[in-house]
């Protein structure tokens, strides 16, 4: 009888505990679940995971400006454009002197071939960031391929 009783107590408490671990994982604050995101992104590439674990970390922390600039990234590196325009274009409205969102929408747009969209954000982003050596470059390289583009014409 005493064997049966600590049978179920030995499972009653396993199932606690898992329940526990499983509710904390659910916990974790917007900083654990962003550097969660950021591995799935980076050393698993598994993006589905990252933009999840992002939107989560976002729900906890709205105003959280690295996460949603990560996710617009993951959306972009998802070939999920559309969404990272949106989210970049929340960023740069609710966030204008943020250089890296300018640095990500600019990107966004150079990969995807759409350089005068390009150009005009990066040109808005060194409005507040006239110094920014990663912002002249991208614009330099959009200002090239514009140039080179037309010489084709």
């Amino acid at each position: 009888m005493h064997r049966m009783k600590f049978k179920y107590l030995t499972l009653f408490l396993l199932v606690i505990s898992f329940k526990m671990a499983s509710a904390q994982q659910d916990t974790l604050s917007s900083d654990g679940l962003f550097n969660q995101a950021r591995t799935a992104a980076f050393d698993q590439q598994n993006y589905p995971l990252a933009i999840s674990l992002s939107k989560k970390a976002l729900a906890i922390a709205p105003d959280y400006v690295d996460v949603s600039i990560f996710l617009g990234r993951v959306y972009s590196w998802s070939n999920k454009a559309d969404s990272a325009r949106t989210i970049f274009t929340q960023v740069v409205k609710k966030y204008p002197d943020e250089e890296d969102a300018y640095l990500a929408y600019g990107n966004l747009e150079y990969w995807n071939n759409n350089l005068p969209k390009a150009l005009e954000v990066v040109t808005l982003g060194l409005r507040y960031h006239a110094q920014s050596k990663d912002l002249l470059t991208l614009r330099a390289q959009i200002l090239a391929d514009l140039k080179k583009g037309k010489a084709d014409n």
